[in-house]
């Protein structure tokens, strides 16, 4: 047990009794005499939960509550300490997020402990749930396996980026390419020599690319690269250097070897179309003229070789 906890209270004699109990179950224990030193020491140190009295000097419990909720955390419970006669004040300390109130002289500390051990329980519960959230989150828009973008985030991307390009004045490339004779090298290898190419083939695209670029597996052999804020002439230098880094690369896998080439269509944002769905028919269709025109090689919207 490693949780640390921030006990925040002026009366020293309490601050003592309250560090010595939760330190001896295992806990970390981090000590501030008023509100205003608890703020801060909140703010250095961390904690996975706040113990803090209600009435103290510079800052009370109220007001501390409400000032880490405002800055957004919303992993730390806090537990109020307050005299019969605060009550009130504690309830209105439970409408601003506590997790719980308990009433001073503490007469059992294992009512303390208790609660303490229920919220911490709680928190870790959470975090799991999040945790596992964002896991099923990606897993949704993840090709399972490339590791890529899939289409249906393809989609939202695109969305987002024609929202984003007419709102700035940006110019944007989508890039759509594909593996030359994949289906020999299928053949040749067997599918699981085409899959070590396909995730090969997308580590290489994403260190080719620029970290705001985004890489989506379109389906089968074919990829999407969205490439914000790029003019066509970055968009063929962009191109060009991607097609390089696949045509040099040896292909290796349980003891066959080969080279591969990639053909690649772009469409340009706002130059060509507007219209997401157009983009993608207007890359698929230059994607078709680098491949009948000899693949290897890069074609854009206009149907000038890049």
């Amino acid at each position: 047990m490693n949780e640390k906890i921030l006990v925040i209270d002026d009366e020293e004699d309490i601050l003592k009794l309250l560090s010595s109990a939760l330190g001896s179950e295992g806990y970390e224990v981090v000590t501030a005499i008023d509100g205003q030193e608890g703020v801060e020491r909140f703010h250095e140190t961390e904690p996975d939960l706040i113990v803090t009295d209600v009435k103290m000097p510079r800052k009370d419990g109220l007001q501390l509550l409400k000032e880490i909720k405002d800055a957004g955390s919303t992993n730390v419970d806090v537990i109020i300490l307050t005299g019969h006669s605060d009550e009130a004040t504690a309830i209105d300390c439970l409408r601003n997020g506590a997790y719980d109130y308990l009433v001073k002289p503490l007469e059992d500390i294992d009512v303390l402990l208790a609660a303490v051990e229920r919220s911490l329980q709680k928190r870790n519960l959470e975090i799991k749930n999040r945790r596992l959230m964002k896991q099923l989150e990606e897993m949704a828009i993840r090709d399972p396996l490339t590791g890529l973008y899939n289409f249906r985030h393809l989609q939202t991307c695109l969305d987002e980026e024609v929202i984003r390009s007419k709102r700035y004045g940006h110019t944007f490339c989508t890039l759509m390419l594909d593996i030359d004779r994949f289906k020999a090298v299928n053949d040749k290898y067997g599918h699981l020599f085409g899959d070590h190419v396909l995730k090969k083939l997308s580590e290489i695209s994403g260190r080719s690319t620029r970290s705001a670029d985004r890489i989506f597996r379109y389906g089968g052999e074919e990829f999407i690269v969205i490439m914000p804020e790029t003019s066509r002439e970055e968009a063929v230098s962009a191109a060009e250097r991607l097609m390089e880094a696949v045509r040099s690369h040896a292909f290796e896998c349980d003891g066959y070897e080969t080279k591969i080439t990639v053909s690649m269509g772009g469409s340009l944002f706002p130059d060509q179309s507007e219209d997401k769905i157009e983009l993608i028919r207007l890359a698929d269709k230059a994607l078709y003229r680098a491949k009948e025109s000899g693949r290897d090689r890069a074609v854009f919207g206009d149907g000038e070789l890049g």
